[in-house]
């Protein structure tokens, strides 16, 4: 527990103010980019991917020409990617910070291409080599402009980390992966309300959300979900933080929060994993016990037509 501490305290330090959060992203920013380029793709995101594919096909989510929208689009643009590699689409990437990593993207864009072949052996050999030739022509670019225009993608960074500003009844699609569970929890009816507004009638929504304690990640021996230890009071004077900011919402409040924008729910999938004894706080203990071991969210809805 002492370096969980210890990274929990030095990210409430680089919040203090606007400067050290830009020193703590610019920071973040060298260090990822280095882990990213000599630790090479993952299998997680490799998974991701295929996951994201399939369920696009099974569900029957894209036609030639929609519209994309990815939130929270991060250094590599991974949904956004592999969905354009797979599908006739044009996407917008959003962001509240550019933390782009070119030479990062074009290394995975490489690699996933020499695994295309294995990891979406299902689909046709016309699709797979359709998607070969996609990413070849994308992981030699120079720039992100370049890699835009290859792509037809379109880049916003909106600071506000609102939705106000995205167009009405827009986009097939919306989705974004290990990204919701850092909205500020307040914001969320409002940003999912925002989030169906932009979407036709019919649109779809997929969403990946991390319900892991994010300071495990440095501290592995802490427990995945730590923070059931402290209630809201005691978190958010020792342990909430702007630069490494999670939200602690868990699953049956995910989906109510998505039923009460006026999603319908089409998927529902946990990736979980068995807790050891943990002393819960009081705002935790009413969850059943498949609800505290769930790790990971995966969830697809759309937006009603009528």
């Amino acid at each position: 527990m002492i370096k969980y501490v210890a990274i929990s305290t030095a990210a409430k330090a680089f919040s203090l103010n606007d400067t050290t959060r830009a020193a703590y992203r610019k920071l973040g920013n060298v260090v990822l980019e280095k882990m990213r380029v000599s630790g090479g793709i993952t299998q997680p995101y490799v998974d991701r991917a295929v996951r994201l594919v399939n369920y696009c096909d099974r569900l029957e989510l894209l036609a030639p020409g929609d519209k994309v929208l990815e939130l929270g689009t991060g250094w590599v643009h991974w949904e956004a990617t592999v969905l354009r590699l797979f599908f006739d689409v044009e996407v917008a990437l959003y962001d509240v910070w550019d933390n782009r990593l070119l030479g990062a993207y074009t290394s995975w864009l490489a690699q996933l291409h020499d695994r295309i072949d294995d990891e979406f052996a299902h689909l046709s050999e016309a699709r797979r080599g359709q998607a070969k030739k996609i990413a070849r022509q994308a992981m030699h670019v120079r720039t992100f402009e370049e890699l835009y225009r290859t792509l037809n993608f379109t880049y916003v960074v909106d600071p506000s980390g609102t939705l106000k500003g995205v167009p009405q009844n827009h986009y097939a699609l919306a989705v974004s992966a290990d990204v919701l569970e850092h909205v500020q929890g307040e914001q969320l009816p409002s940003y999912l309300a925002d989030m169906r507004r932009c979407l036709v009638p019919g649109g779809a929504s997929v969403h990946q959300i991390d319900l892991v304690d994010h300071f495990h990640y440095f501290d592995t021996k802490a427990s995945p979900k730590n923070y059931y230890r402290y209630s809201d009071k005691a978190w958010r004077r020792w342990f909430e933080s702007d630069v490494q900011y999670f939200n602690r919402i868990q699953r049956p409040t995910w989906i109510r929060l998505f039923e009460n924008a006026g999603f319908e729910l089409d998927v529902a999938d946990n990736v979980s994993a068995h807790l050891a004894p943990l002393k819960l706080a009081p705002i935790y203990r009413d969850l059943r016990t498949e609800d505290l071991d769930c790790m990971q969210l995966l969830i697809v809805h759309h937006n009603p037509s009528s």
